[in-house]
Parts: C-alpha cells; structure tokens; sequence
C-alpha cells in the first residue's frame, strides 16, 4: 500500500499536464476559429465597403464619360493599388467578365463556383476563399441606384425595402452586372500563424515545466525509497550484529574499535556509561587479547576457531573461541579487522557434565555388577552371624562378636542399596507439585537436628512460584540430603537457608540451600559429586551423587559454589515445563 502511495503525485503530475495540454489546446483551437470568423467578419465589411466605393464613384461621375469601359477600367486598376485588394472586377450573370483589375481576364469566364451561383440566385452579398488563399467578397453591382442599405449589426447589410430604390438609369451596364473583390489574407494569417506558434510556445513551455516537475519529484521519491531502504538495512543490521548469540569486534586499519555488540561487551565486562569511556576501556582490554591474533594474521587471511584464554583484572579466566578475518578492498586496501568471540564457559561445563555424567554411568553399571556379587555373600554371613548370635550366650565374648558382624553386614547392605539406587535409579513419578510445600516440608524434618545444635532455619520463597511437574519424594530426599549434609558441615551454631525463585529466563525454578559452615576446599568442588567421595567420617560418599542423578532424571541441573565469606550454596535449577 506504501509503494502505490508513493505514485499518486506521479499520476497526478501526469494527470495535471495532460488536463492543461488539452485546455490550451482546445483555448487555441477556439480562439483561432473565433479570429479566423472575425477575420471574414471583417474582410467582408471592408469588402462590402469597397464595392459601394466603386458604385458611388461610378454614380458621382468620376469616370469622366458614363459607361466607357476603359474608365472603368482605369478606376478598378487605381483600386487594387490598394495595399489589402488583390483584384476587382465586374461580372455578368453568364460569369462573363465584364472589367477586371487585371486587363488580360476580360472576357474570360470567371469560376462557377457555389457561392457565385449562390449570389446569382438570391441576390444576397456573398464570401468564399478562393484555392489561392484570397478572400473574395462579391455582391450585385447597382451603380445608378441609390440603396438606403440597413446595417443590421456589424453583420452584411438587409435588402432593401420596397420603394427605397432610385429610379434606374442607363449604366451601360447589363442589368445584372455583379461586382467582385478579393482581399489579401496575408496580415490575419501571419496573426493567426503567430497566435499559433504562441500557443506553441506555451505548450512547450508547460510540458518542460511538466517534465522538470515530474523528473524532480522522481528523483525525490528514489531519494526517500533509497534512504529508507538503507535506513532499514542499517537498522537490521545493527540489529542482527547487537542480538547475535557471540561477541563481535571490528576494527579499522589504525587499531581504532569501530563495531561492539552486546556480547562482546559482557565477555570484556564493559561498565562505562558513555560511549567513549566503553571505547577507550575496551581498546585498552582489547589490544593486549587482540595482539597475538594480529601477528597471525600478518602471515594468513583468517583465523578459525582458536581457542584462547582472556584472564580478566577481576573474575576467573574465560575460554573464547575466536574467529578472525582480515577486511581487503577490491583495491587491496586494508580496512581493518573483525573478530568473532565465543564464550567457551557455558560449552567447557557441558563438556564436563558429560564427561561426568558418562563416568558415573560407567561406575554405577560396574557398582551395580559389584553390588550383586557382593550381596550374596553377605547374606551368608549375616546368616552365619546370627546362628552363632543364638547360640551364644548374651555377654560372652562370641555373643558380642556375632552382634557386630550382624550390625557390619547390615551396614554394607544399607551401602550395596544405596549403590543399586544410584546405578539404576527409579523413574521418577511426576506430579503438578508446589516446591515451596516441599521446601518447608523437608525443612519441618531436620527442625529436631537443627535445634540440637543450636542452628538457625529460614526459608525465602521470592515472588509467585509456579507448579511444577516432580516426583515429590525424590525432590524431597535431595533437599534433605543437601540440608542433612549443611548441618554438619557447620556444627553448632549458624544458619541455613532455603530459598526459592523464578529464573530470569522465566523457564526455570531454582532452590538455594545454603550454610555457614566450613566450606569445601576449591581444588575439592570437582569431585563432590564422584561416587564414594566424602569428606564425612561415617558418609558413604553416595549421598550427593545420588541427588546428582536424581535431579538430572528431572532434566534438571545441580551445582555448588563456595559462599563468600564462609559456607557453601547448593543450586538446583528444574525446569517449569
């Protein structure tokens, strides 16, 4: 709809010039037709006014000897000197021709033409143009007659009136003699020929104004439809370059930032306010992460994913898969350098969940085997162990031998349980569950253990936590878990804290147990989740590892992170959906 928009002043410019071109055309045509009738009005009355000039001059006896042809003659030559009569002449009604300004046509027959047998029949002044141009104008010849002629307007005058005629008198004229003149048109055409070219003229002069106008507003609708596009184009652009998933620099060939977009910005941890202050921070970080790739691209055009390690003043290292190309003109100038950064974080934690996750497998398949080889034997013993516990009387010393094989047996299989649980743990039985209920649930379970050691509980639950689909049980023994293993980290006295809250990508949940114990020792966090690792006298290590496995068959993620200051936070982040 833009687009047809855009053409209306065209058509209408279009429409304009037309429209005008035809009134000035159809305003010439009526004003040459209009000159062109007052013209013959014209030529006609001065005409008319020339043969009654040759009537009264025959009549008032300026011809010397009535009725000599030869002074008649005479007179009709002195009147074609005349600058606008091109010849007079008298004819009779056979179309003889009786005198003439030309002397070599007497006795010739003059045309019969329309009009001429037209005057004949009607008596009545009659106007033609003649093959050459001339205007001819020719009436009946009454020289010895005085007509008391009516002028009716400015048109051809009214016949004359019963008894206003003088008594006739010997011409020497036949009686039906008529008179002809013929004007020269030359002065009206040369008007009407100028009148022409003026309307010509303005023609021209409106279809020029016309043209330019259109050509001008052409150019300015491409001008608009050219800057808009660009407009557009830079727009999505900049658009695509500040919402792409990896960081992207440019540079010029002095080493000046030219382009930054929004992910470049976080992996740099740009915090200037102004534009400026962020261009001269990220020169400074930029030139020294930047300088090695350039020396490589001395020698080669690009660069394709290297994977380097920006150590940043504050933080811990990043790994950054970069890409890099050399920017060559047609003219092989060189116009700097872009950069593609990837955060390598987000890929390197993937890679070790897998890892880890493909290297419990492996020892939960292996623990599984070990488990039922183990079990069996264990069931003999613990047999065996209490047939010598009956047999023996209480107090003795094989009595006491037999109760702790008993309660040793019984502990290994509470092991081999946990170990079968971890290897092929059971498929969780989801349901639309609160996990703020499950929350303060499993906190209500250790209220006794907290309060025998002097511990603190509190719970946060942040804005409007949705249902989600989970198996509650299991949810439940991984907070208890998580919790049981916060309180003896801490000993007496502390605080632990669950809390609850809505990622900010509004897809997952995340529940924080947190303490103010001890800690974990960095160089440990990476093996905290390893099967059988435990820094707890009486632990199995199997406790973490289990919750680990648990929360993963919910499609979910745990994580630990030392507290700053003191402590630990556990991170559980399950999805809504």
């Amino acid at each position: 709809m833009q687009r047809k928009i855009l053409y209306i002043p065209i058509i209408t410019i279009l429409a304009t010039i037309l429209t005008l071109l035809g009134l000035l055309s159809i305003s010439t045509i009526r004003n040459l037709q209009r000159d062109r009738v007052r013209m013959e009005e014209a030529l006609f009355r001065d005409g008319l006014i020339v043969l009654r000039g040759l009537e009264a001059s025959y009549r008032s006896g300026m011809l010397g000897i009535v009725g000599r042809r030869d002074n008649l003659q005479w007179l009709m030559s002195q009147i074609t000197d005349l600058t606008d009569i091109q010849f007079v002449g008298l004819v009779d009604e056979k179309g003889i021709i009786i005198a003439h300004s030309e002397d070599s046509l007497v006795g010739n027959t003059y045309p019969q033409t329309e009009e001429f047998k037209t005057l004949i029949a009607h008596d009545e002044p009659q106007r033609w143009f003649t093959a050459d141009g001339s205007f001819v104008v020719a009436k009946r010849f009454r020289p010895l007659r005085t007509p008391r002629t009516r002028m009716s307007g400015m048109h051809r005058p009214t016949r004359p009136r019963p008894g206003e005629l003088d008594a006739p008198a010997d011409s020497g004229l036949p009686d039906k003699t008529y008179a002809l003149v013929g004007l020269d048109t030359g002065i009206f055409d040369q008007v009407r020929k100028k009148d022409l070219q003026q309307a010509i003229f303005r023609g021209l002069v409106l279809f020029v104004l016309g043209s330019a106008s259109l050509y001008i507003i052409v150019l300015i609708q491409n001008y608009s439809i050219v800057n808009r596009t660009l407009n557009t184009m830079t727009t999505y652009a900049t658009n695509v370059v500040e919402h792409m998933p990896d960081g992207l620099v440019s540079i010029d060939a002095s080493g000046d930032i030219v382009t930054v977009n929004n992910r470049a910005r976080e992996i740099f941890g740009l915090k200037a306010k102004t534009l400026s202050e962020e261009r001269k921070e990220l020169t400074k970080k930029f030139r020294a992460f930047s300088k090695p790739l350039l020396d490589s691209l001395q020698k080669e055009r690009t660069i394709i994913e290297r994977e380097i390690v920006y150590i940043p003043e504050k933080g811990e290292p990043i790994p950054i898969s970069v890409s890099a190309a050399r920017l060559i003109s047609d003219d092989e100038e060189d116009l700097g350098t872009v950069f593609i950064l990837r955060d390598l974080r987000e890929i390197k934690e993937l890679q070790e969940r897998v890892t880890r996750s493909e290297r419990l497998a492996a020892l939960g398949g292996l623990a599984a085997g070990v488990a039922h080889e183990i079990r069996n034997p264990l069931s003999s013993i613990k047999g065996f162990a209490q047939f010598f516990l009956k047999n023996n009387p209480p107090g003795s010393t094989d009595h006491k031998y037999s109760e702790v094989m008993i309660q040793e047996v019984e502990r290994l299989d509470r092991v081999i349980s946990n170990l079968l649980d971890y290897a092929k743990p059971k498929e969780p039985v989801k349901g639309k569950t609160s996990l703020p209920d499950i929350i303060h649930r499993s906190i209500e379970l250790i209220k006794d253990d907290a309060a025998s050691k002097k511990i603190e509980l509190a719970v946060e639950i942040r804005g409007t936590i949705p249902a989600v689909q989970v198996d509650k049980d299991q949810i439940t023994q991984v907070l208890l878990n998580i919790a049981l293993n916060g309180l003896d980290a801490m000993g007496q006295g502390g605080k632990l804290t669950a809390r609850c809250f809505t990622a900010d990508d509004k897809k997952h949940i995340i529940i924080e147990i947190e303490d103010t114990g001890h800690g974990i020792p960095k160089e440990e966090l990476p093996r905290i989740f390893n099967p059988f690792y435990t820094t707890k006298k009486t632990g199995t290590g199997l406790g973490l590892s289990l919750a680990h496995r648990i929360v993963e068959n919910h499609r979910g993620t745990l994580s630990v992170k030392n507290t700053s200051g003191s402590g630990t936070t556990f991170r559980i982040t399950l999805p809504r959906v």
